[in-house]
């Protein structure tokens, strides 16, 4: 059986309210596995994403991506060379640089690209998002141009694990169609891994993946 990109193993979460999460977990993730988990704050995808990109340690177990645990205090090599999309709730974009520099410098830092190079596949990818008026603009976290941008980072990086969280403020109509737009380009590849979490129009883009009482399953089990 082909290792999977991602790995939580006997992984025991609990909320800062002492809530249980997650109670010894185990799931995988396989490489160019498309799943989209949808449900209110609380519901445990936030939580989820969060274990997976390491931004949230687990109390218990470990957690495996490409081969190797991600441990707290070491730049896993996933992240180090920029594979990994991560799409937080607010954006997580660096308030004091404009979107343009928030998705050229990951470009040139992680994938060593020239300042030419990256700042014109940065912008490709701005204007495929709607943001190509707002460049120059600083980001607003939870704003949807924030969350917007991070998606364009996101793909200019050719990240490979996408964990796109739902957009904190929400978006319209227009920014709606950009988003489902520039996901569906990016899953044209096969290798591309991703979890979505968020409302509907996501749905035609992952496997349904259900949440609840500390298990992570797909629409097929029960």
């Amino acid at each position: 059986m082909p290792e999977p990109l991602l790995a939580l193993e006997a992984v025991t979460l609990v909320s800062p309210e002492g809530r249980p999460v997650f109670r010894a977990l185990d799931w995988r993730l396989g490489r160019g596995a498309r799943f989209h988990a949808h449900g209110g704050a609380g519901g445990g995808g936030t939580a989820l994403l969060r274990l997976c990109a390491g931004i949230a340690e687990p109390d218990s177990g470990r957690i495996v991506l490409d081969g190797t645990p991600l441990e707290a205090g070491t730049l896993h090599p996933f992240l180090a060379r920029g594979a990994l999309g991560w799409v937080p709730s607010d954006g997580g974009l660096a308030v004091n640089l404009s979107l343009l520099d928030n998705v050229t410098l990951p470009l040139r830092f992680a994938l060593g690209l020239g300042r030419r190079d990256a700042e014109r596949t940065a912008l490709a990818w701005l204007e495929k998002a709607g943001l190509g008026q707002q460049l120059h603009e600083r980001p607003a976290p939870g704003h949807r141009e924030c969350w917007m941008a991070s998606l364009a980072r996101a793909a200019a990086k050719g990240s490979r694990l996408w964990l796109v969280d739902r957009p904190l403020g929400g978006l319209d109509a227009a920014s709606i169609q950009a988003a489902e737009e520039l996901l569906s380009e990016v899953a044209r590849d096969p290798g591309v891994t991703m979890l979505l979490v968020g409302g509907a129009w996501m749905s035609s883009l992952g496997q349904d993946l259900k949440i609840g009482n500390g298990r992570v399953f797909s629409g097929g089990e029960p």
